[in-house]
């Protein structure tokens, strides 16, 4: 027996390497998300349906046959393997999932560890039993060291998303973003889309009505007073791809250090 209560406390310690608020800081907080806002309600209700599919299969008394014992346990290992299978389904482990996961992990060594008391009151009635637990238990521990390494593979892979990023925003320039203002280019200035020919026409209609004088004010007024605004704007977002892409690396060296 002590080689399976071995095992289910490597599982306590290696949880232990992973489970920090440094590692489960909200990754979420991104600047940019490919996934929509109902993709991730529909994700959080369904992540709510198997963890009460959970529960209910971890909530079973230990006075039941070892038989039994072994039956309910193995459903128990269905439905972590069934949920584990889903959060990783985009390549993925976010923040929630990877809390859900280790509490769930956490609770079904308790569950194992309780079982464990039962069965070797008679191992060698047990013995089938004992052996059987065993093999869920490393089926389990095999399904959880996947499951991370398919999300180190994802922290990788945003990591890498997020430090592009960070290389496609460029300081801004003051003569710069003021000149494309006075250019009828403030948007392109701002980061959005260029578009010559509607500021070319712009400033031909200036011309042929002969506000020049004035919308060149207006323009070099707003571009002077909106430039601290949208130079702050850049570092923030900038910094933030950086932070976001330390922190998906840190995730992935720990899930893969895992063992």
């Amino acid at each position: 027996m002590s080689f399976l209560k071995s095992a289910i406390n490597q599982v306590g310690r290696d949880m232990g390497k992973v489970v920090s608020n440094q590692v489960f800081n909200n990754s979420h907080s991104t600047p940019y998300r490919r996934v929509s806002q109902n993709a991730r309600l529909k994700t959080t209700a369904q992540n709510k349906s198997l963890k009460s599919d959970f529960d209910k299969a971890i909530d079973f008394q230990t006075g039941h046959r070892p038989s039994t014992l072994i039956a309910k346990i193995s459903g128990v290992y269905t439905v972590i393997k069934n949920e584990a299978n889903q959060y990783i389904s985009d390549g993925y482990l976010d923040t929630s999932e990877s809390a859900s996961l280790f509490e769930m992990m956490n609770r079904f060594n308790m569950k194992i560890d309780d079982v464990c008391d039962v069965l070797e009151i008679d191992e060698v009635a047990n013995e089938k039993e004992i052996n059987q637990l065993i093999t869920i238990v490393d089926k389990t521990n095999k399904l959880f060291k996947e499951t991370l390494k398919v999300s180190a593979d994802g922290c990788i892979e945003r990591k890498s998303e997020h430090e592009i990023e960070a290389t496609k925003i460029e300081n801004v320039s003051f003569l710069n973003y003021v000149g494309l203002h006075l250019i009828w280019m403030g948007k392109y200035a701002r980061g959005q889309e260029k578009n010559v020919w509607k500021a070319v026409l712009a400033n031909i209609f200036d011309i042929i009505t002969i506000t020049f004088p004035v919308t060149r004010v207006y323009l070099l007024l707003k571009g002077v007073f909106t430039f601290p605004s949208e130079s702050k704007r850049r570092i923030t977002l900038k910094n933030a791809h950086n932070k976001l892409a330390e922190l998906e690396g840190k995730r992935a060296e720990s899930y893969l250090n895992i063992g």
